[in-house]
């Protein structure tokens, strides 16, 4: 039987932090559309208010040179790893003055053993302004959209009009002049609702820019409580509407890890066959000697630092803006990596131990913490809590799907990576 790995300490922080592969800077929490869904809007809890804010350079420097610092403590020279710095919102695009900022500063850093690249989650409500800049860069887009007029109708701007227009415009006009580049370096977001589906979506993204959309439901994780029966209104479940399709089996195909039943067989494999590895030595490891890891929470900057507008530092941009791990103050990073050890073993190891322990799913856990909701009174509501009966229904259910479609195993362990 495997063991709990154990709790972490400053080291582990440390060392994550000097091979960060990811920083994300929120450069402004303006925007200038209002999607109706949008995590920041009032549906959600646990965000900063939301005032017009522009995230300085000052501060984008100070966290820049308190990493760089730590780099040059283990550089090598003729080694270099890479770093992907990415710009978040809000729109990223309205503060694009701190984003070139940012980007001729780290260009001239030495001695870092790093090198650059750049990416952006965009509206692309302005992209017709600075697409040949972020070609020039070769940034890697994300852009958001969600399908057709009707599908993009929750995406609106502040007068309440559609933002379908300007948005499809601005994305075929980067896709006429830079061909190349958008075939390479563009691809695309979409949130499925009530108005569209992931049939829709599919079909919509493909015929137009031949390109396959990440497709994602509305978050449902600290939803506020008065606002539930609206955001009911337009959730809709990622199974739903694969059963609704004209030919379900066609779309799964094409959506292949983006299909929930795909999803869920890939996470079965991984989880419960005992034959997936992280490395060789895994491979001579004794299962007496082999860990769980309690909880799907990432260690804090093993994939990515979030700074927030305000200067909050986070482990990630998809969690409540109150679980701050530190902050950029206008003279100095405040960062104690023995604080931040300490709170991510109570968070995974202590605070919900209780119904870790009964949970048929405690060694093979996908739930953040962070996204567990829980009130003042400390009742605790995780969506991937699994009683044994549970977990019997979860086995009889994949079984069944993988007996009528033998193909999937093969092809989720020649082609699917977990990381």
């Amino acid at each position: 039987m495997s063991n709990v790995l154990p709790p972490i300490n400053d080291i582990v922080i440390k060392y994550h932090l000097y091979n960060l592969p990811q920083i994300i800077f929120e450069v402004t929490d303006m925007c200038n559309l209002q999607c109706e869904y949008c995590a920041y809007s009032d549906f959600y809890k646990g965000n900063d208010i939301r005032v017009g804010k522009m995230l300085s350079f000052e501060k984008a420097k100070l966290i820049i040179d308190y990493l760089a610092d730590l780099w040059r403590e283990n550089f090598v020279p003729d080694i270099k790893d890479l770093l992907v710095i990415s710009f978040y919102g809000g729109e990223p695009l309205m503060n694009m003055f701190l984003i070139k900022k940012i980007i001729r500063y780290v260009e001239q850093l030495e001695n870092t053993g790093k090198g650059f690249r750049y990416g952006m989650t965009t509206n692309a409500m302005l992209l017709d302004k600075y697409m040949d800049y972020l070609v020039e860069n070769k940034f890697s887009l994300l852009i958001s959209l969600d399908g057709d007029e009707v599908a993009q109708s929750y995406r609106i701007d502040r007068h309440k009009k559609n933002s379908f227009k300007r948005v499809f415009e601005n994305i075929k006009l980067l896709q006429y002049h830079y061909p190349d580049y958008f075939e390479r370096f563009v691809n695309f977001n979409s949130v499925l609702h009530k108005r569209n589906s992931l049939e829709s979506i599919l079909r919509f993204i493909k015929d137009n820019f031949n390109k396959t959309p990440k497709i994602s439901t509305i978050t449902t994780s600290r939803i506020k409580e008065n606002r539930m029966s609206e955001f009911i209104n337009i959730f809709q479940s990622s199974r739903k509407s694969l059963n609704s399709a004209t030919n379900c089996e066609q779309l799964e195909e094409e959506l292949f890890l983006m299909s929930p039943n795909i999803s869920s067989l890939t996470d079965y494999i991984f989880q419960k066959s005992g034959n997936v590895f992280s490395s060789y030595n895994d491979l001579f490891r004794p299962e007496s000697e082999s860990y769980n890891i309690r909880t799907g929470t990432c260690i804090p900057f093993s994939k990515k630092m979030f700074i927030t507008v305000n200067g909050k530092i986070l482990p990630c941009e998809r969690i409540g803006q109150d679980y701050s791990l530190g902050h950029v103050n206008d003279d100095f990073v405040d960062l104690d990596c023995d604080h931040i050890a300490k709170l991510h073993n109570f968070y995974t190891l202590e605070k919900y131990s209780n119904l870790c322990t009964k949970c048929g799913l405690e060694k093979y856990c996908p739930q953040c913490v962070y996204h567990v909701d829980s009130d003042d009174k400390n009742a605790i509501k995780c969506s991937y809590y699994f009683s044994s009966d549970n977990n019997k229904v979860i086995d009889s259910e994949t079984i069944d799907f993988l007996r009528n479609h033998p193909h999937y195993y093969s092809k989720i362990l020649n082609d699917v990576t977990r990381k």
